[in-house]
């Protein structure tokens, strides 16, 4: 055991020698500047331009931004429709009035109402009458003949208007019974037929004193009622109702309304006013109307309107004016 410990006692290695460093190179001294080289001016320094101040940049506070406003929210309400006031009620079984929408009561009456002739040929100061100064339906200034220089304007009309609802009435009675062939219906063959027995009553209208006597009475009983001579009597019409004679009273002879106004059309005067442009241009039409037929009538040997119409429309160039007024030039041997 002794000898094993001494042996690994000298089995020890033997320490490693240290590595010497080389030595520090001595710096090389500084050669020496040689006299004969000319030492060289060391450069100014540049000088530096002096840094202009700036000026003092103000700061402008920016002002705080307004608060926006903010918009208040519209409620929208619906307004309710408005209520349609009914007409008054006079009697039991009244219409409701008609409105006369998108008619301009300005164009038919007063100073800038439509005249005969577009505006720039007619001066409405010195072309037309004073007495015509637009207060009457229908009115456009005509009056070639100066009718109404009198004063008696207010007549004319009443006449005008009931000779337009008469001729209204005509055209209507002339055409339509032609067209349908009833016995009679030719205008011009009426009164004959009539007084055949063919129709109607011979012995009245066979007796021209009696039948005469019959017509004047009725014409004047409707005159009397319509100018206020005449009490009117109590009556009924449709939709109305019953009616007494006092419910006329005080109301326009031409255009009463009330109890002949059953349809309640001219339920208000704007409405009435409008009516009236439109009864007196469709009277005039009508009497116009009626003329053509008689001279028709008279031209044609008799023959009805719908007959002369009919042959014109099967053969408009064979049955005209010119055609039926044309002379017979027929070379006779």
């Amino acid at each position: 055991m002794v000898a094993l410990q001494i042996n690994a006692l000298f089995k020890k290695t033997a320490p490693v020698p240290a590595k010497k460093t080389a030595p520090a190179k001595k710096p090389v001294p500084a050669k020496k500047p040689s006299p004969f080289v000319k030492k060289t001016a060391p450069a100014p320094a540049k000088k530096t331009a002096p840094v202009k101040k700036t000026a003092p940049v103000k700061t402008v506070k920016k002002a705080a931004p307004a608060p926006k406003k903010t918009v208040p929210m519209k409620t929208i309400v619906r307004k309710a429709a408005p209520v349609r006031k009914a007409a008054p009620v006079r009697k039991a079984g009244k219409a409701s009035g008609v409105n006369q929408a998108g008619s301009d009561k300005s164009k038919w009456y007063g100073p800038n109402r439509r005249l005969y002739l577009p505006a720039g040929l007619l001066d409405i100061n010195t072309d037309v009458p004073s007495y015509m100064n637009g207060t009457l339906a229908g009115d456009y200034g005509f009056d070639p003949l100066q009718l109404g220089k009198d004063g008696k304007i207010a007549q004319y009309r009443i006449a005008e208007v009931q000779h337009a609802r008469w001729a209204m009435l005509a055209v209507p009675g002339v055409v339509i019974p032609e067209a349908l062939g009833v016995p009679g219906g030719n205008w011009t063959e009426t009164g004959k037929v009539f007084l055949d027995g063919e129709a109607g009553r011979p012995e009245i209208l066979g007796n021209p004193y009696l039948f005469t006597a019959i017509e004047v009475a009725l014409l004047a009983g409707v005159e009397g009622y319509r100018s206020g001579k005449l009490e009117a009597p109590a009556g009924f019409a449709p939709i109305y109702g019953k009616f007494e004679g006092k419910d006329f009273k005080g109301l326009d002879p031409i255009n009463p309304g009330g109890p002949l106004d059953f349809l309640n059309v001219a339920s208000t005067p704007e409405d009435l006013a409008i009516l009236k442009v439109k009864e007196i241009k469709n009277g005039r039409l009508a009497m116009i109307a009626m003329l053509g037929v008689f001279v028709q009538g008279a031209t044609t040997g008799g023959e009805g309107p719908a007959t002369n119409w009919a042959k014109h429309v099967a053969d408009p160039f064979a049955y005209n004016f010119v055609t039926i007024s044309a002379i017979d030039r027929t070379p006779v041997l």
